[in-house]
């Protein structure tokens, strides 16, 4: 009898064991997270005491507002494509702004990274702040090459190497003169990130220091009155979140044109209205980030 008082008692366990399993909850699976988009949109601005380019002042010693964005694509994990505008304003009496268009491609392999691209100058409504007297509206093209290596958590140095192809403002002179001689120019600098071994509330500290050769020939000088120079800066960059406070000290070689001289070369001419080289301190603040990191 016991026997038969058991059998039945599995019997009924057995049926039952699906209905008690149906009963229980089930834990929920997670669905895989979507990948991430390739495409982003890096952008920010600036407010700047000087708008200083190769050690020369764009806005004639004055602020100057600038702003940028660029679209990125990430093709994998060692290529990413680029285009953008970067803007700014500069001193009244020829062109009042300058836009940079850029396209190009970042490369990154290990610690090495290497960006190729193109960037066009653009003066609208007037000339650049280099050429008093050439009547063009200054807009000019080149090319660029910007290697970079970290060699650790505190330093990376890098280089920037630009030409324009030998057609430097598009050889503009004048009505009725001819260009001389040839257009060549190109420039060149080295550079390094120094990060400091603190960092005081958040807040990431490094020095920038920078030496660069900007080359114009003899057909540049002898048209438009510019000349070769060398530039350096250093700085120090205080980055909290999107937030960059940049203080730099400039300084460059060159020299306003000699009084008297038909043209004035990119600082001006020696008794002129300004004199846009010399040494000097710079103040930049800048707010930087992209619609990822806003997610």
């Amino acid at each position: 009898m016991n026997k038969v008082v058991l059998s039945v008692v599995a019997a009924l366990a057995v049926s039952a064991a699906p209905a008690f399993a149906a009963d229980m909850p089930t834990k929920a699976v997670k669905a895989p997270a979507a990948a991430p988009s390739p495409w982003d949109v890096a952008f920010g601005t600036a407010f700047t005491t000087d708008y200083d380019l190769r050690g020369v002042s764009q806005s004639n010693h004055k602020p100057a507002a600038q702003g940028y964005f660029e679209v990125d694509y990430t093709a994998n994990s060692w290529l990413k494509l680029y285009a953008g505008v970067w803007g700014s304003s500069l001193w009244t009496g020829l062109a009042n702004a300058e836009f940079d268009l850029t396209a190009g491609a970042r490369l990154t392999f290990g610690n090495f990274g290497l960006d190729i691209g193109d960037i066009y100058y653009y003066y609208p409504g007037g000339i650049n702040n280099n050429v008093v007297p050439i009547l063009s509206n200054g807009s000019f093209d080149e090319m660029y090459v910007k290697p970079t290596y970290k060699f650790n958590d505190w330093l990376t140095v890098g280089g920037v190497y630009e030409t324009g192809f030998n057609n430097f403002n598009n050889k503009a002179v004048p009505p009725g003169t001819v260009w001389v001689g040839n257009a060549g120019h190109y420039y060149y600098s080295g550079n390094a990130v120094i990060t400091l071994p603190w960092a005081p509330n958040g807040i990431t500290i490094s020095l920038n220091p920078e030496i660069g050769r900007e080359h114009y020939s003899q057909g540049v000088f002898t048209n438009m009155g510019l000349v070769s120079d060398t530039y350096w800066d250093v700085g120090l960059d205080f980055v909290w979140k999107a937030a960059t406070l940049d203080l730099r000290y400039w300084g460059i070689s060159a020299k306003p044109a000699p009084l008297g001289s038909v043209a004035g070369n990119q600082c001006g001419i020696v008794g002129g209205p300004q004199n846009l080289c010399g040494s000097r301190f710079v103040a930049t603040l800048k707010f930087d980030t992209t619609f990822a990191a806003l997610k």
